[in-house]
C-alpha cells in the first residue's frame, strides 16, 4: 500500500479540493447564458457598429468569460464548504451552497453588461459628436457663417442625445440585474437537480 493511500491526511490533501464537473457544469450554463444576455442588450442598445454578427459576438464573450466564471464558482463553493460543511445534502445546506453560486455568477454577468454597456456608450458618444459637428459644419458653409466652430463642444441637440443614450444604458442595466440573477438561478439549480439534489465540494466521495 502506497503511502498516500495509507496515511489519512496525505489522502484528503491528495484530493481535488471540488469536483470539476460541477464547476464547468454551472460556470458554462453561467458564462453562455449571461452572455446571451450581455449580446441582446448589446443588440438592444449598443453602437452600432457592434451590432453585425451577434451570434459570434455572442460565443467570442461567453468564451471569454467562461473562466472568470469558473474562477467565481470555485470561490463560491469554497465558501460553501466552509459554511456548510463538505458534503451538503439537507436541502437548507443545498439552497446556501447553490444561491451563493448564483450570486457569485450574477456578479461577474453583471460587471460584463456594465462594462459593455460602458463600452458602447463611448462608441455611441464619438458617433454622436461626429455628426453634430458635420452637421454644424455643413450648417455654417450653408448660411456662409465666419465664426469657426468647435468639434469638440457638444451643446444642445447634441447634449440632450448623449443625456438620453446613458440613461437607455442606465435602464438597460436596471432591467438586467434581475434577470441576471434569476437566469443564474435557475441555471445552478438545474444542475444541483441532475445531481440528485446534492452539491459535493469534495470529488473524492471514498470513506476516509
Amino acid at each position: 500500500m502506497s503511502t498516500v493511500a495509507s496515511d489519512p491526511i496525505l489522502r484528503q490533501l491528495s484530493r481535488p479540493a471540488v469536483p470539476a464537473l460541477t464547476v464547468v457544469g454551472m460556470a458554462t450554463l453561467m458564462a453562455y447564458g449571461d452572455g446571451f444576455l450581455l449580446t441582446s442588450l448589446q443588440g438592444a442598445t449598443g453602437a452600432i457598429e457592434l451590432s453585425s454578427g451577434p451570434f459570434v459576438h455572442w460565443l467570442r464573450d461567453s468564451s471569454l468569460l467562461l473562466p472568470v466564471f469558473a474562477l467565481a464558482v470555485l470561490g463560491a463553493l469554497a465558501l460553501a464548504r466552509r459554511r456548510f460543511g463538505q458534503v451538503l445534502r439537507s436541502p437548507k445546506r443545498v439552497v446556501g451552497a447553490a444561491l451563493l453560486v448564483a450570486v457569485a455568477g450574477s456578479l461577474v454577468g453583471l460587471a460584463a453588461i456594465v462594462a459593455s454597456s460602458a463600452w458602447n456608450y463611448h462608441l455611441q458618444v464619438e458617433q454622436i459628436q461626429l455628426r453634430h459637428a458635420t452637421h454644424d459644419t455643413q450648417t455654417e458653409q450653408a448660411q456662409t457663417v465666419t465664426h469657426v466652430h468647435d468639434p469638440a463642444a457638444c451643446t444642445g441637440t447634441c447634449a440632450e442625445t448623449r443625456r438620453q443614450t446613458l440613461a437607455a444604458h442606465v435602464r438597460a442595466v436596471g432591467y438586467a440585474v434581475p434577470v441576471v440573477l434569476a437566469t443564474n438561478v435557475v441555471l445552478v439549480g438545474w444542475v444541483v437537480a441532475v445531481r440528485g439534489g446534492r452539491i459535493d465540494v469534495r470529488a473524492d466521495r471514498s470513506a476516509t
